[in-house]
Formats: structure tokens, C-alpha cells, sequence
């Protein structure tokens, strides 16, 4: 075949050894988008402190402002904020905070949030509506 070469002889060769040498030790990271419900959250001592609930951002405004999680062994949630939360990556969130900080957390409260829509008995009026929160993850 041309173009085949057997493995043995990519063993010598530079760009062989330099693979080798770079080993992705940590989680590939990713935006603030990509974190799923579920992903686990670490202190800064890389002790498992609980799992994300919710991801609160403005995808319009493509601002990230923080993480609801549930914290273990307890039925709390907390907000950690963006400025607290040092990595980002599909399989775990690491934070700044040490594992004493967390219990010291506020809990979280959701604000209610509101748009413009069509409101009154036959929708004919411009108004104020709740908005739904059907779209959020079971937690």
C-alpha cells in the first residue's frame, strides 16, 4: 500500500516521542455552555462537594454568572458565582472555595423573572407574564 508504514517505524521518529511526551492529564475544558445537570463539583481540595443543578447565564448576552448545586448528603442548593469556579470541563467543576466554605454558603433563592407578552382574557393586551420554568432540569 502506498503510504503505509508499520507502527515500529513511527517509533523512532521525533514527532512520535513528542506525542508521547504530551499526556492530557486533566479534563478537556469547555465553555460555560457545556456544562450538563448532573456534573460533579469539587472543592478546591478536589473533594466531591455536590452536582450542578442549573448553569445561570444570559445565552443572549453570553455572560455566565454561576452554578446552582446541590450540595451531598443534604437537600441544600447553593449559588457558587463565576468568580469562584476555577475550571470548567465536561466531567467535573473545580472551584476556589475549600470544602469548610461550602456549608457557609447562602442558600439559593430563584428570583422571579418576567418578559413581555400578550396577556388578559383574549391576548389582545401587551403586558407582563412569568416566566415558565418548564424548561429547568428535575433536581
Amino acid at each position: 500500500m502506498k503510504g503505509y508504514r508499520p507502527a515500529s517505524a513511527y517509533d523512532g521518529s521525533v514527532a512520535f516521542k513528542r506525542l508521547q511526551e504530551i499526556a492530557v492529564t486533566d479534563a478537556q475544558p469547555v465553555s460555560w455552555r457545556g456544562i450538563v445537570y448532573g456534573t460533579p463539583v469539587l472543592s478546591s481540595e478536589n473533594t466531591p462537594m455536590g452536582m450542578v443543578h442549573e448553569v445561570l447565564g444570559s445565552d443572549a448576552e453570553d455572560i455566565f454568572h454561576g452554578l446552582r448545586v446541590g450540595l451531598s448528603g443534604t437537600r441544600r442548593e447553593v449559588m457558587i458565582e463565576a468568580d469562584d469556579i476555577s475550571d470548567l470541563s465536561a466531567e467535573q467543576i473545580h472551584t476556589s472555595l475549600a470544602a469548610a466554605d461550602f456549608p457557609a454558603l447562602p442558600d439559593y433563592r430563584e428570583e422571579a423573572t418576567y418578559h413581555l407578552a400578550s396577556v388578559g382574557w383574549l391576548r389582545k393586551h401587551l403586558g407582563w407574564a412569568k416566566d415558565s420554568t418548564r424548561d429547568e432540569e428535575p433536581g
